[in-house]
């Protein structure tokens, strides 16, 4: 699992921010998310995911594709919002959807303060 992580890391981790992805070379499961979010968390310092210098707002940063769906994770992700979902996700808790296709893992099913991450099919 070590090797994944650190490979993972060199390819989408570049100083403080993840790097931004497309469909060809995206995240291809919760895992895989899970160890670029936590390598993110402890090798740097930033406030978001996303190099705040190369806009702000709607940017999808992170790709996730499993199976036939796919999932977003746009720049302005904060560090916040990225520690809550790891926190939920060593706890097991599930993924859920909102009307606005926003996915959260947080007990209540509501959304996570910081986490901009939507399934966009």
């Amino acid at each position: 699992m070590y090797n994944k992580m650190r490979e993972i890391l060199e390819r989408y981790l570049t100083g403080q921010y993840i790097i931004q992805m497309n469909w060809d070379n995206c995240l291809r499961s919760k895992e895989e998310l899970r160890m670029l979010l936590s390598g993110w968390e402890q090798l740097t310092s930033a406030d978001t995911i996303g190099d705040p210098n190369n806009g702000i707002g709607v940017n999808p940063l992170i790709k996730l594709q499993i199976g036939e769906r796919r999932y977003v994770l746009n720049q302005d992700t904060n560090r916040a919002g990225v520690e809550v979902f790891l926190e939920n996700t060593r706890n097991g808790n599930p993924w859920t959807l909102s009307e606005t296709n926003r996915v959260s893992n947080a007990q209540n099913g509501e959304h996570i303060s910081g986490l901009h991450m939507y399934r966009i099919n």
